[in-house]
C-alpha cells in the first residue's frame, strides 16, 4: 500500500509476514453480517452490505459495486457471498487500514479490537489519540516474553527466529523455523480446530487440496519438514554435526518467506 492513512511505511516493513488467522476474519465479518441483517427491511440490509464491501474494496484497490435503482434476487445473492469476503481479501496492512476506518465510522470500539487481537496473539494493538488512529508494534522480544510456554505462535515470530537463526549460522535451526512456519500457514490455510495439534504431515493431503500453490511447491515444503525430523539438531537434540550447509539456509530462508507470500496472495485473489 502506497499511502496507508494509519500505519507507517516503517510498519509496514515489520508487519510483512504478519498474518491473521481466518478464524479472527470470520468472526469480524459474523459480527457485521449480524448487524446487516438485524433490520427487517431487505433494501436496507442490502444496502448496509454494499457499503462496507465498498469500503473494503476501496482500500484493497478493487472495482466498487454500484446498486441499482431496481434490485433484482442475483444482487441479494451477489451481496450474501461478497460481504464474506470484506476481512478475507485483504492482506494485514489493508486489513489495519480498514478495520481504523470502522472504527472511525464507529462499527467498532477500539478496546473491542484490541481484545480479539490479544486473543490472536498478533503483533500490533490499535490506539487512539488526539492526531486520531494509529497502531503500536509489539517488538520479537515483547511478543517472547509473553509467550513463554510457545503456545501460541505467529508467521511473523517464526520469520525473525529464522533469520535471527540464519545471521548466528545456526543452520539447523533455520531448517526447524522454516518448516514450523509451513506448520503454522498450512493450519491457518485449512482453518479448522481438529487439526491445531496435529503434526503438518499427517494433515498435508487435506493441506494439498485447500492449498493454492503448485505441486512442485508442495513437494519442496513437505521434504523440508521431513527434512527437519532427519537433520541433527532441527527438530530434536543429536550428537551428530548437522550437515546442512549455509548456501542451503540461504535458499531455504528465501523460499520459505516467497511460499508465505505467494499462498496468502493467491489465497485472498480467488
Amino acid at each position: 500500500m502506497k499511502f496507508p492513512k494509519y500505519v507507517t511505511d516503517e510498519q509496514i516493513k515489520q508487519l510483512q509476514f504478519e498474518v491473521l488467522s481466518q478464524d479472527f476474519y470470520i468472526y469480524l465479518t459474523r459480527y457485521l453480517f449480524e448487524w446487516c441483517e438485524e433490520t427487517d427491511d431487505a433494501l436496507t440490509s442490502v444496502m448496509r452490505k454494499n457499503r462496507l464491501i465498498n469500503l473494503s474494496r476501496t482500500i484493497s484497490g478493487r472495482k466498487i459495486y454500484t446498486l441499482t435503482d431496481d434490485l433484482e434476487s442475483i444482487e441479494f445473492s451477489w451481496h450474501d457471498s461478497n460481504f464474506l469476503l470484506i476481512f478475507r481479501q485483504l492482506d494485514t496492512i489493508q486489513f489495519i487500514e480498514f478495520i481504523c476506518d470502522l472504527i472511525n465510522y464507529e462499527y467498532f470500539k477500539v478496546d473491542f479490537i484490541n481484545q480479539l487481537l490479544k486473543k490472536e496473539v498478533a503483533s500490533f494493538y490499535l490506539y487512539s489519540s488526539s492526531k486520531g488512529l494509529g497502531i503500536e508494534i509489539y517488538s520479537i522480544e515483547e511478543i517472547e516474553k509473553e509467550n513463554l510456554d510457545g503456545e501460541h505462535v505467529n508467521i511473523r515470530t517464526l520469520v525473525a527466529r529464522m533469520d535471527s537463526a540464519f545471521e548466528n549460522d545456526d543452520f539447523a535451526n533455520v531448517l526447524h523455523a522454516s518448516a514450523s512456519i509451513f506448520e503454522v500457514m498450512a493450519k491457518d490455510i485449512i482453518g479448522i480446530a481438529s487439526i491445531q495439534e496435529q503434526t503438518l504431515k499427517s494433515f498435508f493431503d487435506r493441506y494439498r487440496n485447500d492449498s493454492k500453490l503448485p505441486a512442485e511447491i508442495l513437494d519442496y515444503i513437505l521434504k523440508t519438514y521431513d527434512s527437519r525430523n532427519s537433520t541433527a539438531l532441527a527438530g530434536h537434540g543429536s550428537l551428530s554435526v548437522p550437515d546442512i550447509t549455509k548456501e542451503q539456509a540461504i535458499i531455504l530462508n528465501e523460499m520459505t518467506k516467497a511460499f508465505v507470500r505467494i499462498e496468502y496472495r493467491i489465497q485472498r485473489e480467488v
